[in-house]
């Protein structure tokens, strides 16, 4: 949480500790970096290739949004599709060959909309 970053992402350790989403998806991305075989420490991301560093983030992305699903926390995932949309369409570091595995998740949590029984179709 304290390492250097390549992302404009403003996101702090107390965000992180006062959310649970935020938490979940840390502790998945870590795990996903461990996984690939990386170090983890200050320079992790940094020192880590950009198909590394999307692969583990997508994967927390699309876990931190399944958790939330479960809890039925509709709100959180549109907030969370909307930052992912961002990145989708903004984002001129994102890898080509990750652009469908990022086009997929975000297709994926469109049924919110279908599934918020607070949300109003016009």
């Amino acid at each position: 949480m304290t390492g250097e970053i390549l992302s404009d992402d403003v996101t702090t350790l107390r965000d992180v500790l006062g959310n649970e989403y935020l938490m979940v998806h840390e502790l998945v991305e870590i795990s996903e970096l461990k996984k690939m075989g990386r170090e983890i420490d200050k320079r992790v991301i940094i020192d880590s290739p950009k198909e590394i560093r999307y692969k583990a983030h997508f994967f927390a992305q699309e876990f931190e949004m399944n958790y939330a699903m479960a809890k039925k926390d509709y709100f959180w995932v549109k907030i969370r599709l909307r930052d992912h949309k961002k990145v989708l369409d903004t984002d001129p570091d994102l890898p080509l060959e990750l652009r469908r595995t990022a086009q997929n998740i975000y297709n994926k949590f469109l049924k919110v909309e279908k599934e918020d029984p607070y949300s109003h179709h016009g």
